[in-house]
């Protein structure tokens, strides 16, 4: 009769298991003082330090506490699976345990499946000792929470084989104990790391260039699972039944990776060369990837970091570094292979990926690529939405505007169009007048999305009434009534109710100082008014330049502020969207202008403006900034700052 291969040997099992008692016994003990002990010691004392009763107070504790840990536990399931895996595969790192070890008579398969059982012991027994242990507790205390407490048992579990499973693919590749956490680190980052590296280099090359779009975040979250995990695993909202975790399923999916983590492990510990401990990469097919990848992954950081550093703006000293500091890094990468200095003969593989280094910045630099100047057809968008624009006077219009219509979306491709052709003009305060921030996102009609953000768009003054300048094209945007109400969102504001109403900024004439005035009721006529003036145009009036004449004429330094509130909505897994019963508030404002005649003669019968209390425009604020100071002014000239920022005086009227 033939005998059965055997993939698991005890007497390896136990002998790893009580060798190593340490890891396991100290990761026990951190979740007995965390989530039994307090407990614990709340009922032994008898004390909570709410209003409810103790029996209540447990059962809180309870229903919270285990969900509550679970972002720890993500860093300490993370920390935890490297030190197993470092530990139960030690003897791969020293050839004479690596010989010793594979001399017995046993497979490698089950050499390695009862190693890698033993490691994930140390975390999963702890747990269910833990499980177990509170179960009791919150049994005998009269408060047992069972979902909660599986909860954390099935999360933190999850993260643990994913993590641990992880930490011991790593360990296959690697014959030098202290390479393996950094390689595990380092490769539990990386995409992260990567992603916004080239980030911050597309920004530096490309005009326009803002930031990746959001569908390549979303597959580098899931690449960099302490991230993707944390923010799985925090507490999304409460139910009358307890806490409810964001998305605790994203554990399941990490787990079953980490299943296929250990499998790839198993088939790499096959092929792996006994000879190769002490080596930093044991396997020689990689090799060349983690000469490569090192090099590349120097050159972008240290070119990035360098330049930073330098505070060099060129894209020329940008190329230079991260062309530098690759080859630096082929050259660094190599001593680590041949664990020797002597490495001077690897300069052709380090020209050579200095080259394509080059020339991958250099295309980007060139655009060679088409980035900067694609620009979609009108008959390709379905809507364009447009935040920035940004305009005098500073106040409440900052809301994202979108457009749908035809013409709309026309004028916006022929504005974007010529904001392409501005690459090289530069403000610089003397040949502009001023300068716009925008920022782009069409939505295409194959559901794609586009994003451009540009910064400092140049102004001039003379071009404002200039048919088909940029200057012009703005001001057309800005003008449009529809759009100005869209940024000042009057549809929030109304969906809410106003709260109350205050002035900021009111020039009282005796003090000579400006002055907060809140007004007592009258909050909807007020905001009516606002509304009434809107629509005949006297109010909310937007200018591309703020120190034009007609900014400086039309606009007061006075803002009136209206808080709103409105209600915070939440979504419950399996109840859909549900109005909450908490309120949420925010400040919506909005700048006076001398000729809102029905907001103003509402404020004057209110008594928050008169004769001595006044709305001065932006142009009399600066004239008066000159003069009003100059007893108080430092040798050289400026202004104190304990003067100039000093607490405006309040007062009420109604």
């Amino acid at each position: 009769m033939r005998s059965g291969t055997s993939f698991f040997n005890g007497t390896l099992y136990r002998k790893a298991f009580f060798r190593f008692w340490p890891i396991w016994a100290i990761y026990g003990i951190q979740w007995l003082l965390l989530i039994p002990m307090p407990l614990l010691t709340t009922a032994l004392q008898g004390r909570n330090p709410g209003a409810t009763s103790m029996a209540d107070y447990l059962f809180m504790m309870a229903q919270e506490t285990p969900p509550s840990l679970l972002v720890f536990g993500s860093m300490s399931a993370a920390v935890a699976g490297v030190i197993c895996a470092m530990a139960v595969f030690a003897y791969l790192y020293s050839s004479r345990s690596a010989c010793t070890m594979h001399a017995l008579p046993l497979r490698r398969e089950t050499l390695f499946v009862s190693h890698y059982l033993a490691g994930l012991s140390f975390l999963l027994l702890p747990h269910l000792a833990v499980y177990a242990l509170t179960v009791a507790v919150e049994a005998a205390l009269g408060c047992l929470g069972l979902w909660p407490l599986t909860q954390w048992l099935l999360c933190q579990s999850g993260m643990c084989l994913f993590f641990y499973s992880f930490a011991v693919f790593c360990a296959m590749f690697t014959g030098n104990l202290v390479a393996l956490p950094l390689f595990y680190g380092i490769l539990n980052f990386l995409a992260y790391a990567l992603t916004s590296l080239a980030e911050n280099v597309c920004y530096a090359f490309l005009f326009g260039f803002q930031r990746f779009p959001s569908a390549l975040w979303e597959a580098v979250a899931w690449l960099t699972p302490w991230l993707s995990l944390a923010d799985a695993l925090h507490i999304d909202h409460y139910v009358d039944a307890g806490p409810v975790l964001a998305a605790p399923s994203t554990t399941a999916i990490y787990a079953a990776a980490g299943l296929v983590f250990a499998a790839a492990a198993l088939l790499v510990y096959r092929v792996r060369h006994v000879e190769s401990a002490g080596d930093v990469v044991a396997v020689k097919v990689v090799r060349p990837v983690f000469r490569y990848g090192f090099a590349l992954c120097a050159g972008l950081t240290g070119g990035v970091w360098t330049s930073s550093l330098l505070m060099q703006d060129s894209t020329t000293a940008l190329t230079f570094w991260v062309v530098f500091w690759g080859v630096v890094g082929c050259f660094a990468a190599e001593m680590l292979l041949k664990k020797s200095f002597r490495v001077l003969n690897a300069w052709k593989g380090s020209v050579a990926l200095g080259a394509v280094m080059l020339l991958l910045c250099l295309s980007v630099s060139l655009d060679w690529y088409g980035y900067e100047d694609r620009v979609p057809a009108s008959d390709q968008v379905e809507s364009i939405e447009i935040y920035g624009l940004s305009s005098a006077p500073y106040d409440g219009a900052d809301s994202s505007i979108t457009l749908t219509t035809p013409e709309n979306i026309q004028r916006v491709i022929q504005f974007h169009q010529m904001a392409v052709q501005m690459e090289d003009q530069q403000y610089d305060g003397q040949n502009t007048d001023g300068y716009l921030y925008v920022h782009l996102t069409y939505t295409l009609a194959d559901g794609r999305v586009m994003e451009r953000v540009y910064n400092n768009l140049p102004l001039r003054e003379d071009d404002l009434g200039t048919e088909g300048t940029f200057a012009n094209l703005a001001n057309q945007l800005l003008s449009d009534r529809e759009l100005v109400a869209e940024m000042y969102d009057f549809e929030t504001v109304e969906q809410g109710r106003l709260v109350e109403a205050y002035l900021d900024s009111v020039w009282n004439t005796r003090t000579q100082g400006y002055e907060t005035v809140y007004i007592d009721g009258s909050t909807q006529a007020l905001y009516d008014a606002v509304k009434q003036d809107f629509a005949e145009g006297t109010i909310g009036i937007r200018y591309l330049l703020d120190n034009s004449q007609a900014r400086l004429d039309n606009t007061c330094v006075t803002d009136l502020h209206f808080t709103v509130e409105v209600p915070q909505t939440a979504s419950t897994p399996g109840t859909g969207d549900r109005a909450a019963s908490e309120m949420v508030s925010y400040d919506w404002y909005i700048t006076l202008t001398p000729n809102a005649s029905h907001t103003l003669a509402l404020l004057r019968e209110l008594g928050a403006l008169d004769e001595t209390h006044i709305a001065p425009t932006y142009g009399e604020y600066l004239s008066d900034t000159e003069t009003t100071y100059d007893g108080y002014r430092n040798p050289d000239g400026s202004i104190p700052e304990d003067i100039l920022y000093d607490a405006p005086a309040t007062r009420t009227v109604s």
